[in-house]
């Protein structure tokens, strides 16, 4: 099981709100994509967990069922579907910048503390 998603369990599963463990996610992607851009090493997994969360987003969005509003929902899929391609162009290419990224996850991370 992807490491983000079990936080995201172990959260879900306490009192929080699903607003409070979504940001949870956002704040540990932060977290792992900064010190990935500092340590080479941790790039490639930082980068995996990245393109399976927003997999896992995209996916939850798709087969929503009229929860969200359609018009939110086809935000968060393009935002998705352009996070994950820089993405994999950041796989591509080690001296892309993952700065994008993180700017992304702190985005929604703010989106998601502000209501």
């Amino acid at each position: 099981m992807h490491p983000a998603l079990r936080a995201y369990q172990a959260v879900a599963e306490t009192s929080l709100s699903g607003r409070e463990a979504e940001a949870a996610c956002f704040t540990m992607m932060i977290n792992e994509l900064t010190a990935a851009e500092q340590d080479h090493a941790l790039r490639f997994k930082a980068l995996d967990r990245h393109q399976k969360l927003w997999s896992l987003i995209m996916k939850a969005n798709i087969v929503d069922s009229g929860q969200n509003p359609s018009d939110d929902r086809v935000l968060i899929v393009n935002l998705a579907d352009k996070a994950q391609r820089y993405g994999i162009q950041a796989i591509l290419d080690s001296a892309l910048s993952l700065q994008p990224l993180i700017d992304i996850a702190q985005d929604v991370l703010d989106g998601l503390l502000a209501q």
